[in-house]
């Protein structure tokens, strides 16, 4: 989908992942990224108990209202992702021994990414969405694990796999919207900036 700026109200993403700050460009939007400086583990821990859709909500609001409180006048967009399987969740893995023990998990079953949206302007969130994808993975040995994670290295994925490269080739079937499995389900957020007039699609 394609769209551009009609306002002059700024559009904020308030996230430093590389794959949602790419979603965002090939929208056509005009756009500023300035990263959130919410400490991401001490609010996972706070919302232990929560479901994974209240959890990723949280957390996308946390991180829009911190650079909306810097930023007035912006229409910020935080998000968060959640991988989970059974009643597990799988945070960025950061090395191969824990892609590994991911990969092994998710290996022939279907896990899901949760997606939490929120944006915020004058310090005030406005508008959240949340949405959620499965996705069965093949039953893989350890060496293609082995072999997937030195070729993608997806030491910063949530769920041990970059889906908008290596990864999407892991799987048996998906179902929900691509963008929910990157980190940043689309369409929604286009549609509603559109209905506050500072995009047209």
């Amino acid at each position: 989908m394609s769209s551009e700026s009609t306002s002059e109200d700024k559009i904020i993403l308030a996230s430093s992942s590389s794959i949602r700050k790419k979603i965002l460009e090939d929208s056509g939007i005009t756009f500023e990224v300035v990263s959130s400086e919410v400490d991401e583990e001490k609010l996972k821990n706070s919302f232990s108990n929560s479901n994974f859709k209240d959890f990723c909500l949280a957390l996308a609001k946390a991180k829009a209202l911190d650079v909306s409180n810097k930023k007035k006048n912006a229409y910020v967009i935080g998000s968060d992702q959640i991988c989970c399987y059974e009643d597990e969740i799988f945070s960025k893995p950061l090395t191969k021994e824990n892609c590994f023990i991911t990969l092994s998990k998710l290996s022939g079953n279907t896990h899901y990414q949760n997606c939490g949206i929120s944006i915020c302007r004058e310090g005030v969130e406005i508008w959240s969405h949340y949405a959620q994808a499965a996705l069965t993975m093949k039953t893989l040995s350890d060496k293609e694990i082995m072999n997937y994670i030195d070729e993608d290295e997806p030491f910063m994925a949530c769920g041990a796999y970059r889906f908008e490269s290596l990864g999407k080739n892991l799987f048996l079937s998906t179902k929900g919207d691509e963008t929910t499995i990157q980190g940043l389900t689309l369409d929604p957020i286009l549609k509603f900036l559109s209905s506050e007039k500072v995009i047209d699609i």
